[in-house]
């Protein structure tokens, strides 16, 4: 069977599981002896969360080596991405992406136009910004210059929270 056909469309640790020698269930996982570094010990943890395997050898190894070791990889275990498959599908994937940085940086001009507009109100009428005012005009200045960059095409950004 080769290693597309074992793929899942979920998360499993099954595959896994049937190639470890002395499994015992632990809790939510299993335990088993590490097949990296051997042993008769069960140093291996395996769990299955939040459609996610977890591997941890308390004997030090590598995740990627236990895999390897029983002649796996994350593959196997992981549901596969979706990735557009056609030069035509992966186009209209990018200019998606695109429009999704140009529409998230149009908005955060939006807002940060109001703070810029708030503070040059206050300094039009003689006040004085505070601290705080002026660190947050600070950020409304850096945040419209990221996005400037995403609409003129200079660089890929999205505004920090």
């Amino acid at each position: 069977m080769n290693s597309r056909t074992q793929r899942t469309q979920q998360a499993t640790a099954e595959p896994l599981l049937q190639r470890l020698q002395g499994l015992q269930k632990s809790g939510d996982g299993w335990r088993a002896p590490c097949p990296a570094c051997g042993g008769r010990s069960r140093k291996l943890a395996v769990a299955l969360t939040d459609n996610r395997v977890l591997l941890h050898c308390f004997g030090g190894c590598q995740a990627s080596d236990v895999l390897t070791s029983v002649g796996l990889t994350w593959a196997h275990l992981m549901p596969p991405r979706h990735w557009p498959n056609s030069s035509e599908e992966r186009r209209m994937a990018r200019h998606a992406i695109r429009e999704a940085g140009w529409a998230a940086a149009l908005s955060t001009l939006a807002l940060e136009a109001t703070v810029v507009r708030i503070a040059a109100k206050q300094l039009q009428n003689w006040q004085l910004l505070t601290t705080a005012d002026d660190m947050r005009l600070s950020v409304a200045v850096g945040r419209i210059d990221g996005a400037a960059s995403v609409l003129t095409g200079t660089h890929s950004w999205k505004p920090v929270a």
